[in-house]
């Protein structure tokens, strides 16, 4: 839709409006009028006076701006006792290898990297690492 308005500088603007944004206007339950006053606020042919006060207020009160000197709050997780147990079961398994007449004899310099998560280890000259993944439950 076209639509011509006086701009601030009192020439005369015509502009097009897309269909879409009547259709939005629609849904949200607004009047034709208030639909395209929203919409040159917004692409900024006009400047509404409440919307310019509240960005001014938001800029001043620092809204969406966390407060100097402090941090993001860290998560914190839980031990997984399954898998801290399960790392170690196989730790001591790898170390029984390392040390038994198998075909994997060599193994040495078995090292939990990471509690809940990694094993690292070395057969001969390469060097391995075993990461342990728990899935999580299929969304229902």
């Amino acid at each position: 839709m076209k639509y011509t308005f006086i701009t601030e500088a009192g020439t005369e603007k015509t502009i097009n409006i897309p269909d879409s944004v009547f259709v939005q206007g629609r849904k949200e339950g607004l009047s034709q009028r208030d639909t395209i006053d929203r919409y040159l606020s917004d692409e900024g042919y006009i400047v509404d006076p409440v919307v310019a006060e509240l960005t001014q207020k938001a800029k001043v009160n620092g809204a969406g701006v966390r407060a100097k000197g402090t941090e993001r709050k860290k998560p914190t997780r839980k031990p997984d006792e399954t898998k801290r147990a399960l790392i170690q079961m196989f730790k001591e398994t790898l170390d029984e290898f390392g040390h038994g007449d198998t075909s994997l004899n060599g193994i040495h310099s078995v090292e939990v990297t990471n509690i809940e998560r990694v094993i690292a280890f070395q057969i001969g000259d390469d060097k391995f690492e075993l990461t342990l993944s728990k899935k999580r439950k299929p969304k229902v």
